[in-house]
């Protein structure tokens, strides 16, 4: 196999230590019974990953030894509990996995067979079964060792005193590079990262509230400018610091796809296009796993043997390719092939359900018909999809039955900076990356096609719909010729309607946290120089929104005043964020930075229907907010609810004696969770 480069191996050091650590912390506290379920599933897939990314590089003996651990893994996850003989001989495969990683020769044949011994003795395992996908044979061990040898231990780095890092597997040595170069921990470009997206806000913020340029002083006027440009620059050059040509990583796809290929019986030609184009480093390191588990299922799943192919009319050769294309603020990362793609009926399951990627992602869907070397054992598209939305990214799936099919990961160049177009619907303001806008529209009359909205855009109709509607917020009608945005995701194009544009604009994106963490189809939210909060919708949302939206409803009149809510939050972003959901969805609420100004805005608005508070504030706390509330006798049954990030059952019963109706932690907590709690409450 191509022998990759330095820079591969050494984002494979990396990312192997990173899991061989996770993986003895979690054996460490299975052996001491403080586990819970889900870390043999966290166990699995790091031996999976380390497995696959092996195999892709061509490093056979960790390869061999991670697949036969992940083999006992994966029975041990089927049948729901860890027997705790398991954990010695697991960890002993850690630390010669590590050994390997490091560049050392050592030899695990012994241990693969104690592993492959271990699996068959599980509850379960057919005593016939003999080889593990690592084409080891048994030795004739039909049971666990009954003494676990204790795990090897594990060597401290070998670093002198002031030497700084020890050179890794594949990194090149001071005489061989060129230039000198400067490892800083990521976590340090990320911080400056964060504070050049706080600077662009306070700047932003600063020429607001200055007002229009044209009435400003030339001095000061052209003092923003430069300090703009400035900024322009400082912001490129830290996001440079971050990126890397995505051929950091392909080096030896091609000669890793033709001998998975050959293993299968198949013919397949294998291109990149686009790997100049640069990518977060982070995000470059983290896309190993999806990108080989997107390129090891168009091998095996997708094309077709070259007898079977013949026969559909299509050259003996199958067709994979990666492609990187830049998206102004976002890169596009698509892995295509000319296979056999998706069944007729998983076709129509996508149009029933308005999204290809929606089927494909569910977990636990496989179109493997067995389990082979090559196909993931519950390690799917579903983990893609995830992996994606982690980084504020989207996701699409095409194809066509016997046409082969397409992956597109549409991912953040920087993860903390994005280009977006904001637009306004009743109060609140919302962002679309600008990747994902087609062009910009005039609505002046639509025309109705199969009982659902549409408007003609260059000779073709696209349907139509109100951001409102399809968020579920409350606003007046929109004006006539009001303006919409073409947006196009996956191959589907909608138009979305609106108030106003209010123009493209850079943003730093401030994460959703707990507070929204559920809540699907948002890439998080920024802070505006006026000072309001704009949430960042993922363009894949609005397009199924669109398409799976049912047919308008006649107006059924008027509605009754919606009741008022007070909401008391000592954290800026959750208090704005809350309130921007509560007002798009036509309540009107105002808010409280503690129970001491809670408890005033109560007395200033007698109309208040209902009350959200936090927990831990000063001043006044939302326990004792809902006390003093509880003993006035104007507010006994006033709801209140509790919304925090403390969810422990003592933390829950303190609130319910305190008098609170709910208790909602964030850790669990959605737009559609709070709106269906206050439904409940107050009505509407």
């Amino acid at each position: 196999m191509i022998e990759p480069d330095a820079e591969l191996m050494e984002l494979f050091c990396d990312e192997a230590m990173q899991r061989l650590d996770r993986m003895d912390a979690a054996l460490l506290a299975i052996e001491a019974g403080d586990a819970g379920a889900e870390v043999v599933g966290s166990l699995f897939r790091d031996a999976h990953t380390i497995k696959g990314s092996a195999d892709m590089l061509g490093m056979d003996d960790i390869r061999t030894l991670a697949h036969a651990a992940e083999d006992v893994l994966a029975v041990v996850r089927d049948a729901g509990s860890f027997p705790p003989d398991l954990a010695a001989p697991l960890m002993r495969a850690t630390s010669t996995l590590r050994a390997q990683v490091a560049g050392e020769t050592v030899s695990a044949a012994s241990l693969i067979d104690e592993l492959m011994a271990c699996r068959a003795a599980l509850p379960g395992v057919e005593r016939g079964w003999a080889q593990t996908g690592g084409g080891q044979p048994l030795n004739g061990h039909g049971h666990l060792p009954p003494v676990p040898r204790e795990p090897a231990p594990v060597p401290l780095p070998d670093v002198a005193p002031g030497s700084g890092d020890a050179p890794r597997a594949g990194q090149p040595s001071p005489a061989q590079a060129e230039r000198r170069s400067l490892r800083v921990p990521a976590e340090k470009i990320d911080h400056l990262i964060d504070l050049v997206g706080e600077v662009m806000h306070d700047q932003r913020r600063l020429a607001h509230s200055l007002g229009s340029e044209e009435e400003l002083p030339s001095e000061i006027a052209d003092q923003l400018t430069a300090a703009e440009r400035a900024l322009d620059a400082l912001k490129d050059s830290a996001v440079a610091m971050r990126t890397l040509p995505v051929a950091a990583i392909t080096g030896p796809l091609p000669r890793a796809i033709r001998d998975l290929a050959r293993g299968e019986g198949k013919e397949v030609e294998f291109a990149v296009t686009g790997e100049d184009t640069e990518l977060d480093r982070v995000i470059l390191e983290s896309l190993s796993e999806p990108l080989t588990h997107l390129l090891r299922n168009a091998v095996s799943h997708g094309i077709e043997p070259p007898a079977e192919r013949e026969r559909a009319g299509k050259p003996p050769r199958g067709r994979i390719e990666l492609r990187a294309v830049p998206r102004g603020s976002l890169v596009e990362i698509v892995v295509a092939d000319d296979g056999r793609g998706v069944a007729p009926e998983v076709m129509e399951e996508a149009r029933r359900a308005g999204s290809l990627a929606d089927v494909l992602a569910r977990e636990g869907f496989s179109t493997a018909a067995a389990v082979t070397d090559l196909s993931g054992r519950g390690v799917g598209l579903d983990a893609v999809k995830a992996y994606v939305h982690s980084v504020g990214g989207s996701f699409a799936v095409r194809s066509e039955p016997g046409r082969g099919m397409e992956v597109i990961l549409l991912l953040p160049l920087a993860l903390a900076l994005l280009e977006v177009l904001l637009l306004q619907r009743g109060a609140a303001v919302y962002g679309v990356p600008l990747a994902g806008v087609e062009e910009v529209v005039n609505v002046s009359e639509t025309l109705t096609l199969q009982g659902r909205s549409s408007v003609s855009v260059r000779g073709q109709a696209l349907p139509v719909s109100d951001i409102a509607r399809l968020l579920g917020a409350d606003a007046p009608p929109l004006p006539p010729a009001s303006p919409a945005i073409v947006i196009t995701s996956g191959g589907n194009r909608v138009v979305i309607g609106c108030d106003s544009l209010l123009g493209g604009e850079e943003v730093a994106v401030k994460p959703l946290g707990l507070l929204l963490a559920s809540a699907d189809g948002y890439l998080g939210a920024a802070i505006l120089g006026d000072g309001r909060i704009a949430l960042l919708l993922e363009p894949a949302r609005l397009t199924r929104a669109v398409l799976t939206a049912a047919p308008m409803e006649p107006d059924a009149g008027a509605p009754a005043a919606p009741p008022k809510i007070l909401v008391v939050e000592d954290s800026f972003t959750v208090r704005e964020l809350q309130r921007n959901i509560l007002e798009s969805a036509g309540y009107p609420v105002v808010t409280a930075r503690n129970g001491r100004e809670g408890l005033g805005q109560l007395t200033a608005h007698p109309d208040i229907a209902m009350v959200l508070t936090d927990l831990e504030m000063p001043e006044l706390n939302g326990i004792e907010l809902t006390r003093a509330i509880r003993g006035d006798p104007a507010h006994t049954e006033l709801p209140v609810v509790i919304v925090t990030s403390l969810n422990s059952d003592e933390d829950r019963q303190r609130g319910i004696e305190a008098g609170a109706d709910a208790y909602m932690s964030k850790q669990s907590f959605d737009q559609l969770t709070l709106l269906a709690t206050v439904h409940r409450l107050v009505g509407r």
